[in-house]
């Protein structure tokens, strides 16, 4: 059907959503701002819950909360993360209200069989999670659960994807605040375990859920009816391709980051007990340098509209220059955050943590490189996404993969926890250069400082004193010399700090 059939027979659809919308500006001023107030939140919360919990514990909540980020988009087929491509695609042909209709309903209906068969294979259900039959009585918990989660997502991808910015900062806001409280409540109060823990997620996603729907409710009665339905096939046809992909890449980038852990609990020739009390050791090394990624995250977001932008307009060396420029200070500024947790974290697992986690304390430098080099495969991605080339993702993601479980299976046995953090932290080593080798195939431009900067956070894996003296070295060049920056970054890089420095100042 030809563009102007289709005006023809789409009735009057208004220029601009009928929906509150958010501008683009205060999406990201939103976005920085909450992304800063729920990490301190979730900080604060991840350290209590490393104290107050046993670490056996705290490993299975770790692997119950893996399970439950893999299992979300996986249950409804990644329908909901179609929202962003297709929710103004159908509302400017008049057809919102059926889209609208029929993924939710395809949502509601995966996401209750899923559960219903994880409820029902309980007990299959805890040897794979957990290789103990016994925890069995766990899992309907997480299967309610799961459900509360898979709604919280389709909440925040749909109002994300109606540009009510809002309203999502609202639903993870109150998400944040509830788990915590009531995730600290219960711990104090009624029961130290995970069990607490798992209810209260579950709990603050509901709540946000029965938030969701009366928004939705009040918003559906103003999304005009449709002229034309589309038939069945042909919606699917088109939406279903499009949700499989991003299930694809959704699948792989989550398996990805929770596989040593199951490959702790079954590789690693410990009993249940055992292993589950080394995925809490690891998990307590994680507490800190994940913040790093979720920096890390939060920067990429920004700054990906930007380099659209510059892409749309045909500037395709422009982009390359700004993304090695965010991969060396990336880089450059996570070795350092990463050389200060290293040189405090005997204070914090000591004092604060009780001293229960002295596996996680010695792992953590090479946590602390994987979250690194982790982090700078996101900001490569960025390359992919302004080239529309999403699918290369995937490769990446599912090389890193199998690159993973090889070396867990590998070294886990004759290493043990250290054995899988190091595993993991090659995997992501091979994750970084293969996505900059396939950007370079693609068409970035790749410097050599900014390979040397992307293999510098090995060296936070062989020690604090001969990381801090690289690290220093590296500074040194990176301000009088021309090995790390070059003059046209330098002076990139000087004009961000003097505008933050101005506002700041205008401020006070």
């Amino acid at each position: 059907m030809s563009a102007a059939s289709t005006v023809n027979n789409t009735a009057e659809v208004p220029s601009t959503p009928t929906y509150q919308t958010t501008s683009l500006a205060e999406s990201m001023l939103l976005l920085a701002m909450l992304t800063v107030f729920q990490r301190g939140i979730g900080f604060v919360r991840g350290v209590l819950f490393c104290r107050w919990l046993p670490a056996e514990q705290l490993g299975l909540w770790d692997l119950v909360f893996g399970f439950l980020m893999l299992a979300g988009p996986l249950v409804v087929l990644g329908i909901p993360g179609s929202f962003g491509r297709y929710v103004e695609h159908y509302r400017q042909k008049g057809q919102l209200r059926t889209f609208l209709y029929r993924t939710t309903v395809a949502t509601v209906v995966l996401s209750a069989v899923g559960c219903g068969l994880l409820w029902l294979f309980h007990e299959q259900a805890a040897v794979v999670l957990f290789k103990d039959a016994s925890l069995a009585p766990i899992i309907p918990v997480v299967a309610l659960t799961l459900i509360a989660v898979v709604g919280f997502n389709y909440f925040v991808e749909l109002f994300i994807a109606m540009r009510q910015m809002r309203m999502v900062s609202a639903l993870q806001f109150v998400n944040s605040v509830l788990f915590a409280a009531i995730g600290l409540g219960l711990l104090m109060w009624y029961d130290t375990s995970a069990e607490s823990v798992i209810l209260s997620y579950g709990i603050a996603c509901s709540v946000t859920v029965v938030m969701g729907g009366v928004v939705l409710a009040r918003d559906w009665k103003q999304v005009p009816l449709c002229d034309r339905v589309p038939m069945q096939s042909e919606f699917w046809k088109k939406l279903l391709p499009f949700a499989a992909w991003l299930w694809a890449i959704n699948l792989l980038s989550n398996l990805f980051e929770v596989v040593d852990r199951y490959m702790i609990v079954h590789f690693s020739g410990l009993t249940a007990e055992e292993s589950i009390t080394l995925v809490g050791d690891y998990h307590s090394s994680r507490v800190v340098p994940w913040l790093m990624v979720a920096v890390a995250n939060l920067f990429g977001g920004i700054l990906l509209p930007h380099l659209s932008a510059d892409w749309e307009r045909g500037e395709r060396s422009k982009v390359s220059q700004q993304l090695n420029l965010l991969l060396k200070a990336s880089s450059m500024v996570m070795m350092a955050g990463a050389i200060v947790i290293g040189l405090t974290a005997p204070l914090l697992f000591e004092y604060v943590f009780e001293g229960k986690y002295s596996g996680g304390l010695e792992v953590l430098p090479w946590t602390l490189t994987y979250c690194v080099w982790y982090s700078l495969v996101g900001c490569a991605m960025l390359y992919f996404c302004c080239a529309e080339k999403t699918h290369v993702g995937a490769i990446v993601f599912g090389v890193g993969l199998a690159a993973n479980v090889g070396l867990n299976a590998l070294l886990l046995p004759m290493w043990g926890l250290t054995g899988a953090v190091v595993a993991t932290a090659l995997a992501n080593a091979i994750a970084i250069v293969l996505a900059l080798y396939l950007a370079h195939r693609h068409g970035m431009e790749i410097q050599k400082s900014t390979l040397l900067l992307a293999a510098a956070p090995f060296l936070l894996g062989l020690g604090w004193p001969i990381a801090l003296s690289v690290w220093i070295v590296l500074l040194w060049q990176a301000y009088a010399g021309s090995l790390v920056f070059d003059d046209r970054e330098k002076q990139t890089l000087w004009g961000g700090v003097s505008v933050l420095t101005n506002k700041f100042r205008s401020r006070t």
